[in-house]
């Protein structure tokens, strides 16, 4: 089985790789040039594998590598020169492990692959490296990064919600009458409000630099000490933007961009990826992060998606929307028991 390394912000797609994606289902988070525009200006550089049987691809990682930096400093990782951490993610993907294999690969050749990847990745970033990181792990990954002289730990989990309904009113339905009321109750605060709404693929109306910019000031204030995330810049949003399957929620006021959200469109399992809002201090809506995800239900639902997918945190809010929770582990692979 033949190995590639890849740098996206400095090596062309490889042969394959959009086949691949396509084929095994994998949302436009692993789109080669959507990898490479999460990284302009970026701490984090992404590093990715091919693995190829002959001319066939049978399994991508996709991972970034970051290193030793000072508070709010955007200068990218320096191999040789200072620690570096493999950190297996992607940006804005937050449902499960970042590698993905063709159905036919068995879970030993799997655990195999991977470790041939950190022996690869050992190589290439030199003596820095201090090891890896694999994040959101779910149970059946666990056996293929787990070994002796790993650290496990429970990390926050990811949440699915089954669609059993042929309409949002079934789904409004299933949940509690306070919930339901509430929703509702927002809905029609939304209307009576100065608030355009706009749902989409493909929105070049949108400001990919006003989107990162909204990003940006919302995560910081989520922003967890052992779970650093790097910036979305302006590049990722525009890469999106222009896609047929990324589907985004807009709200403004006048010219102002109070809030969107993103959903990476599937077949079975659409993803509710990055959410942004300005806080109603800042001039934005109560109630808008809850509508997203009525506007989002009723087009799975009315589309015939059998789940949706929207990612970590905020769990007891999201279970009180019908999602179900999907535990997750963090496993570190110091440098010495890699490959």
């Amino acid at each position: 089985m033949h190995l590639e390394l890849l740098d996206p912000c400095r090596d062309p797609e490889p042969p394959g790789w959009e086949d691949f994606r396509q084929a095994e289902g994998l949302t436009a988070v692993w789109a080669y040039d959507v990898i490479a525009a999460s990284s302009e200006g970026s701490w984090a550089r992404p590093l990715l594998a091919v693995f190829r049987d002959g001319p066939r691809v049978v399994g991508i990682v996709g991972a970034v590598c970051v290193g030793l930096r000072l508070p709010n400093s955007a200068r990218r990782p320096r191999p040789g020169r200072e620690p570096i951490l493999l950190d297996v993610r992607l940006p804005a993907h937050s449902n499960g492990p970042t590698w993905h294999f063709a159905e036919d690969v068995t879970p030993e050749a799997r655990a195999r692959l991977l470790r041939q990847f950190e022996r690869a990745a050992r190589q290439h970033l030199g003596w820095g490296l201090v090891g890896a990181l694999y994040r959101m792990v779910t149970g059946p990954g666990l056996p293929l990064v787990v070994r002796r002289g790993a650290l496990i730990r429970e990390s926050p989990g990811s949440m699915t919600m089954p669609l059993r309904w042929s309409s949002v009113e079934g789904w409004l339905g299933s949940l509690s009458q306070s919930r339901r009321q509430e929703l509702r109750r927002q809905g029609r605060r939304i209307a009576e409000a100065d608030v355009t709404v706009d749902q989409g693929t493909a929105r070049p109306d949108l400001d990919p630099a006003e989107m990162a910019e909204l990003n940006r000031t919302h995560t910081a204030r989520l922003a967890a000490r052992l779970d650093p995330r790097a910036d979305l810049p302006a590049a990722y949003f525009a890469a999106l933007l222009g896609r047929e399957d990324v589907n985004v929620i807009s709200y403004r006021s006048g010219e102002r961009l109070l809030a969107f959200a993103i959903v990476y469109e599937h077949p079975d399992a659409p993803v509710y990826g990055p959410w942004a809002a300005l806080r109603p201090e800042e001039g934005g809506l109560k109630g808008l992060y809850f509508d997203s995800y009525v506007r989002i239900v009723r087009s799975a639902v009315e589309t015939g998606r059998k789940q949706l997918l929207c990612g970590r945190g905020m769990t007891e809010v999201k279970r009180s929307l019908g999602f179900e929770y999907v535990p997750m582990s963090l496993v570190a692979v110091p440098r010495w028991v890699m490959g």
